[in-house]
């Protein structure tokens, strides 16, 4: 079995597309997911399975909408191996940025770095951007609460659905992967 975070799209924020954690939960286990745990209100889902990270997704929704009376969520998929990628990636880190101030926006699917850099940072400055793999670090000093380079404005610059997680949040999830990881390190 292989263990992913799956990331859902506007979720649980700002009292809209409200979906329960513990329904969640259930949910997942009764699609034949195996060590489902939820982190935080906002949609974020550890779990083991031998469903195709291409299929899982796409699964996961459609189960979701079907359950929660939605037409549509996103779900967004990475192995831990990915999301622990993810994080060790962090350009802003070795700059000793604030963590509190750092914040990943995953992407729905690969859109090349140039593409990224394109925007052209030069126009949001104190905030800061830098391209990942299939995800977009993002500074700012001044908080995300005041920043343009929200989750909304990558994905109307780079045409892709996105989801954005604080950096704290992102390396809880990453860490509650890599427990699991050591707990079953060949799958079971």
């Amino acid at each position: 079995m292989t263990r992913y975070a799956c990331l859902l799209r506007g979720v649980n924020v700002g009292g809209a597309r409200k979906m329960g954690m513990t329904k969640l939960r259930e949910l997942c286990v009764s699609l034949g997911h195996a060590d489902v745990e939820t982190y935080l209100q906002s949609g974020n889902i550890l779990l083991s399975t031998r469903t195709a990270q291409s299929k899982l997704g796409p699964s996961l929704s459609g189960a979701i909408c079907k359950e929660f009376g939605y037409t549509d969520v996103d779900v967004l998929v990475w192995t831990a191996a990915e999301l622990e990628e993810i994080v060790k990636g962090n350009p802003y880190l070795a700059r000793g940025c604030d963590p509190s101030h750092l914040h990943v926006t995953f992407l729905a699917r690969d859109v090349k770095p140039a593409a990224v850099e394109a925007i052209g940072m030069d126009r949001y400055l104190a905030d800061e951007f830098a391209p990942g793999t299939r995800a977009v670090y993002v500074y700012c000093p001044n908080g995300y609460g005041r920043t343009k380079l929200n989750n909304g404005f990558f994905e109307r610059k780079l045409g892709v659905h996105a989801t954005t997680r604080n950096w704290q949040t992102l390396n809880n999830l990453g860490e509650m992967a890599r427990e699991r990881r050591r707990e079953f390190p060949s799958g079971r």
